[in-house]
């Protein structure tokens, strides 16, 4: 090994990210815009920032470990230039890199000389021209799209546009550039000079413990061993490397039936296959990676996709062993002796990489459903439903399977039943959230390998789903949200959204309602916990609990008058009230989050917000979701009100839950589902 610095590491080398590769990672925890904001900012480019900051004068650094693999030359004509791939340290040399490029281009815009001979610098580190020929010193292999978004975006090269597309790497990439750009603009100042005193420290100052591997040794056996240290490799980038690996130990497949040719040259053929599987597994990673990023702001996690796949492609999932997954791939599936016996071949590695790159693509729709297009529209609908009611991990697999299968439109009917599956059995039974999930994994892989019909795939779910309902567990899940825990009632059921949601689409059916002005927004709804309580949460508290044990004058007179506002609650005792309140009846789906204005109103105020003032105009339940509206053609809010809306949605679920299915709950029944068992009495309710 060998201690160098940047100036020596680049000496008449060109520098090569090679495909096996993951793409750049580095990043701090947000993107900054001014140089206050350097201090603030954590992350691996800030750290390699301060790191060049803090060298003394005459000293250097010692940056990290780089090794390199010497490979076939990419630019022939570069004759006195060799060609090296980098195995480990590609996140630090390519951040110098960055911040050379910025740092360069600044000096040219300042007219400072960095090197000697003007242009030096760009020889060196940047681009070597002859002609019209150009020779990028530092990059990616051909075909990777960071290559051409690091030449175009990073090294602002003036090129011609292609339709590559962009990905979290890629973003990363820009990020590094924003922050070094904003960190050298705040370390120079008007003090132009000091951008060659920055280029000094960064060629001269840092050095890298440079290995370069011997022949003898395999760059992709060195890439995956040394790859455990550091920020771990993902188990998709193990894997993309694994894979060329084997490649690289392949025999000639010849398909079945097939017969060799006479004289056939078989080293040609094998270099051919070797290239060409090694190009499809490159193809293949970069559609996935473009997909698993393709949501910018919230990139997907290579794991999750690959577990899902593998229970899909395999049917090897074992609850009782963590990470099964990646157990199986890499110890007992892709593995040299497999090779050797023949069990892996070309094809197996083809159909796999295939197979991968397909349901990457589907799999970014499944978790990104605005990336379905127009001529899906009715699998994005049936998608955006069921992550209403509920996604569960256990339904991945399947959803992936099914969205692969050529005939996936007759599937629709088995997504609308898993979205019954989630409410009834999650929310409805109460059941453990991984109830079910081996089962529903070897249904994925039946239908992922078309051995089950539409039906057979809906029977079976439909069969598990049986069994494990039970309405039964929903009355004793009811006891336990009114007095156990925080004995919030359906306002901390896990159903509620849900259900409030459902039973709103239900109203403006019935009612023939298709304005825009009283439909919900689901994702406004759910995020900002649109949940009104009609009956007010304050006004259901003791007067010891209003004032917070603290009561005084001026809070008791307050709390009387909230009382007054909703005389007919009054009667009842504290924990009678907090009941009612958190009942389903007194519960409202709004379109907007408008329920904090609303607080301790009185009913009248709640349904027309002009009554506070002008300000409020066109605001309160007479403007707002069905539900709301229809609570609205009220003149007050009362108990028997409040119940007999409950009653009404008990119905509606009664009529989800079991279509069909005559209702038969007694009165007595409905009060105990509501929450309200001090209701059960041979007298009727008490006069309001």
């Amino acid at each position: 090994m060998d201690l160098k610095s940047v100036h020596e590491i680049f000496n008449y080398r060109i520098l090569r990210i090679p495909s096996y590769q993951r793409g750049y990672t580095w990043a701090n925890d947000y993107v900054i815009k001014t140089g206050d904001e350097i201090r603030k900012v954590k992350g691996q480019l800030k750290d390699l920032w301060d790191d060049l900051m803090n060298i003394p004068v005459n000293s250097w650094h010692y940056t990290g470990l780089l090794t390199l693999a010497k490979v076939n030359k990419q630019y022939d004509w570069l004759t006195n230039h060799a060609q090296f791939a980098i195995v480990d340290g590609q996140q630090r040399i390519t951040s110098i890199l960055i911040i050379l490029s910025v740092l360069i281009e600044k000096a040219a815009i300042k007219g400072i000389q960095l090197e000697i001979r003007p242009g030096d610098e760009l020889f060196k580190y940047l681009i070597i021209e002859s002609a019209t020929i150009k020779a990028f010193v530092f990059g990616y292999e051909k075909d990777n799209p960071s290559d051409k978004f690091f030449r175009k975006h990073i090294l602002k090269m003036d090129e011609v546009e292609d339709d590559s597309k962009e990905s979290v790497y890629t973003e990363n990439l820009k990020n590094a550039r924003i922050f070094f750009d904003v960190a050298i603009d705040n370390y120079v100042g008007n003090k132009s000079e000091k951008l060659k005193e920055l280029y000094t420290k960064i060629t001269t100052n840092l050095r890298f413990n440079e290995y370069v591997l011997p022949p003898e040794l395999d760059e992709y056996v060195v890439f995956e061993t040394m790859n455990n240290r550091g920020k771990p490799l993902s188990e998709l980038e193990k894997l993309k490397n694994r894979l060329m690996y084997l490649n690289s130990k392949l025999s000639l497949y010849y398909p079945k039936g097939s017969v060799p040719p006479e004289n056939s040259n078989d080293a040609f053929l094998l270099k051919q296959q070797s290239q060409n599987l090694e190009r499809d597994i490159n193809t293949s990673w970069i559609t996935i990676y473009n997909a698993l990023g393709a949501n910018k702001s919230n990139p997907l996690s290579d794991e999750d996709f690959l577990k899902n796949h593998w229970i899909a492609y395999f049917d090897k999932y074992n609850r009782s062993e963590a990470e099964a997954y990646s157990g199986y791939l890499f110890d007992e599936q892709f593995i040299l002796q497999n090779i050797y016996a023949g069990t892996v071949t070309f094809l197996t590695i083809h159909n796999f990489i295939k197979s991968l790159q397909r349901a990457s693509i589907v799999w970014n729709k499944l978790n990104n459903p605005s990336f379905f297009t127009e001529e899906e529209q009715r699998f994005k609908d049936t998608i955006l439903s069921l992550y209403r009611a509920g996604m569960k991990p256990s339904f991945k697999p399947l959803l992936m399977a099914i969205l692969l299968r050529d005939d996936r439109d007759s599937f629709l009917k088995v997504i609308n039943l898993l979205e019954d599956y989630s409410f009834k059995i999650f929310n409805i039974s109460d059941r453990q959230s991984n109830t079910g999930d081996s089962k529903l994994y070897k249904i994925a892989y039946q239908v992922y390998q078309n051995n089950w019909s539409v039906d057979d795939v809906f029977n079976n779910i439909k069969q598990h789903l049986d069994w494990y309902y039970n309405f039964s567990f929903f009355k004793n899940q009811v006891v336990e949200m009114f007095e156990y825990g925080n004995r919030k009632g359906f306002y901390g059921w896990s159903g509620r959204f849900y259900f409030l949601f459902e039973y709103d689409c239900y109203l403006r059916v019935i009612n023939n309602n298709s304005t825009i002005a009283s439909r919900i927004n689901w994702e406004d709804f759910n995020n900002k916990n649109s949940i009104e309580h009609i009956y007010p949460q304050s006004a259901a508290l003791s007067l010891e609990e209003y004032c917070e044990w603290d009561i005084t004058e001026v809070k008791t007179i307050r709390y009387n008058s909230l009382q007054g506002n909703w005389s007919s609650f009054k009667q009842y005792s504290p924990e009678e009230r907090k009941r009612y309140c958190n009942s389903f009846g007194n519960l409202l789906a709004i379109s907007s989050s408008d329920n904090s204005s609303y607080s301790n109103d009185p009913f009248l105020y709640k349904v027309d917000q002009i009554n506070k003032g002008e300000e409020y105009k066109n605001r309160g339940y007479k403007y707002d979701s069905m539900s709301a509206r229809l609570v609205a053609n009220n003149s007050d809010w009362t108990p028997s009100l409040l119940v007999d809306r409950g009653k009404d949605m008990l119905k509606f679920l009664w009529q989800k839950l079991h279509p069909g299915v005559e209702y038969i709950l007694t009165e007595n029944e409905e009060f105990e589902l509501l929450g309200l068992p001090f209701l059960i009495k041979t007298e009727p309710l008490k006069n309001e």
